[in-house]
């Protein structure tokens, strides 16, 4: 694997730069077809997936500079010189702006927000082969017939990043389907929400990139707190839907 796709005289085009755009083409395309399905404006939907795609870049590098603010705060001219994003403050970011557009454009969030649910796992298959071939975000050294050698290292590692771009293709056709009938407001993203969390929280147990604190890195304490939320949240929402 290497992290230039082609160059174009002194250009290189990067594979994570092309990945990143498939991403956000995808959940364009998603984001419509939902639409559609709920009788939501196109105009509306533009209106959203341009003002989330630009909380989604700023959110995903303030998500980097915050998990590691000691170096930023020694290093500040790296803020925009440095690669990387962090998913959860992309996450963030979106669901914060998305509360402010979606009152403005005076939608139901929680519709809105089931609408997009497909995208969460249609995003992290196109951004984790994106790390795959940057030769990031792997696992510890390993013997299993799977293992893969970077370039960069002594031996074959986990390949974290393809674990997660196949748990997010089982995720997908289930995103899809609740996305298409949710029972509620929120029925998919609460549990799209959960299950990449999930998944995220157990793959960082072998993908430790980051410091500890405690037991845990930054991103696992996220992703459990989401899912200490998420949980019961479904919970509730099932029973008064019962």
């Amino acid at each position: 694997m290497h992290p230039i796709a082609f160059s174009i005289g002194s250009i290189d085009i990067y594979w994570y730069g092309i990945l990143m755009a498939c991403a956000f083409a995808s959940g364009y395309y998603i984001a419509h077809y939902f639409a559609k399905i709920h009788d939501v404006s196109a105009q509306a939907v533009d209106t959203l997936f341009f003002s989330s795609a630009v909380a989604a870049i700023v959110g995903g590098r303030l998500g980097v500079v915050v998990a590691n603010l000691d170096y930023y705060l020694a290093n500040p001219q790296d803020i925009l010189a440095r690669a990387g994003m962090a998913s959860h403050g992309s996450l963030a970011l979106v669901m914060l702006l998305g509360v402010l557009t979606v009152r403005k454009l005076k939608l139901s969030y929680w519709r809105i927000a089931d609408i997009g649910a497909p995208i969460i796992p249609a995003a992290h298959v196109f951004v984790r082969l994106g790390n795959f071939l940057n030769g990031e975000l792997y696992g510890p050294p390993t013997d299993l017939p799977w293992g893969i050698q970077f370039p960069h290292l002594p031996g074959p590692v986990h390949p974290t990043q393809l674990y997660e771009v196949a748990a997010s293709l089982v995720i997908l056709p289930l995103a899809w389907r609740w996305a298409k009938q949710p029972r509620y407001p929120g029925y998919a993203f609460l549990r799209v929400l959960l299950l990449q969390s999930l998944v995220r929280f157990f793959l960082d147990f072998i993908r430790q990139h980051s410091e500890l604190i405690g037991p845990f890195v930054l991103s696992q304490i996220i992703a459990l707190a989401i899912c200490l939320v998420a949980l019961p949240a479904l919970f509730i929402l099932e029973q008064r839907h019962r």
